[in-house]
């Protein structure tokens, strides 16, 4: 089998985008997310697909097709299946810039490996189980009230874990009385604290039983973490992207688990490695799953094969599901007790809504 031509197509659908910065999310609406279909086809009428959702600017679809164009020489002709191969040389591109457009590469590489045994991509990497917890994740208005009536809501319809941000410190005790000790509560403070201030909040969640406590730092701020995690008794964490980074901060203790953006950086070739590296260190590889849905399912493959992870993050809006369902005839949603289950069908497992494709915009590559 051999690589014959690289695609790449614009959705007329968008949504919503906020921007996070180290002072906390910008809740006025500043952006919004475009999806671009990247394909990859073969001499033998398998195509790998993935949808890229751009939460950064890099994931915007004229940015992928600078660099897929680059790319493009070195996948045609190539045999798809040596995905480490072609992980290695296209991530040795730009003095080792890994980017969205190399995590689209490899994960629709996996989709055809999928596709092409027959199997789901979870079942290649060697299944650990067939179903993961989710929590819900997103952001929520700033007022208490309205904080707690979605944390009632989500409850009733099954999640037994959410993590709701940006909310004040104080909106965190409220919370925790309306939903009971049975639901797991993660705070993400979205990189907004001082280091003082990071204490502070850490051991009011602490107090209120939180389960991890997440990005209170700059994501550069290790000296910050390494004090912060050994002060406190909850878990602290912070999304990473570089893999020197996910080394670092595991080898000073400045994380408690490792979180990480593979989905924007190498894929599921690199969520692997990440998985790996956490385990040797004897903590949790928790992802960022937040995005679309083939963004979503990519990662969702990796966990279902990986025994050192607890949960599986499902974006909503304001606490409605589905805020990023773009480009696909299925989607992702929890069973009556909290799970999320494996895709059954090969590769990703869920199919591309075509019609939408008709109507997107295809960029040459």
């Amino acid at each position: 089998m051999k690589i014959v031509d690289v695609k790449l197509h614009l959705f007329s659908a968008e949504t919503p985008g906020y921007v996070t910065s180290f002072s906390g999310l910008e809740k006025k609406r500043s952006s919004t997310f475009q999806y671009s279909l990247v394909r990859i086809l073969t001499d033998e009428d398998i195509e790998g697909d993935y949808i890229v959702w751009s939460e950064v600017p890099s994931a915007r679809s004229q940015s992928l097709a600078e660099v897929l164009r680059i790319y493009k020489r070195y996948l045609i002709g190539e045999d798809p299946l040596n995905r480490e191969k072609i992980w290695h040389r296209l991530s040795g591109l730009w003095y080792g810039y890994r980017c969205p457009a190399l995590a689209a590469v490899d994960i629709a590489l996996w989709d055809i490996a999928g596709k092409a045994a027959g199997l789901p991509i979870y079942k290649l990497l060697g299944a650990y189980r067939d179903k993961v917890r989710a929590y819900a994740s997103g952001n929520v208005p700033m007022d208490v009230e309205e904080v707690v009536n979605i944390a009632r809501e989500l409850k009733r319809k099954g999640y037994t874990a959410m993590k709701l941000h940006p909310i004040p410190a104080e909106a965190c005790e409220a919370l925790r009385n309306e939903v009971g000790e049975d639901v797991d509560l993660i705070y993400d403070a979205v990189f907004s604290l001082t280091r003082r201030e990071a204490l502070k909040v850490g051991r009011k969640l602490e107090d209120l039983g939180f389960y991890w406590y997440e990005a209170p730092l700059p994501a550069d701020d290790i000296e910050g973490y390494v004090s912060l995690s050994r002060a406190l008794e909850i878990p602290v964490t912070v999304e990473l992207t570089r893999e020197n980074d996910y080394l670092e901060y595991l080898r000073r203790g400045a994380v408690d688990l490792l979180r990480t953006l593979c989905g924007f950086t190498g894929g599921i070739t690199e969520m692997r490695r990440a998985a790996s590296l956490a385990e040797f260190f004897g903590v949790n590889w928790e992802p960022h799953t937040y995005g679309g849905v083939l963004y979503q399912a990519a990662h969702l493959h990796a966990i279902l094969a990986t025994r050192n992870c607890s949960f599986f993050e499902l974006p909503i809006e304001n606490g409605r599901e589905g805020c990023f369902d773009v480009g696909t005839r299925e989607v992702i949603r929890i069973d009556r007790d909290g799970y999320v289950h494996a895709p059954r069908k090969p590769g990703l497992g869920i199919e591309i809504d075509w019609r939408q494709v008709e109507k997107a915009v295809e960029i040459p590559i």
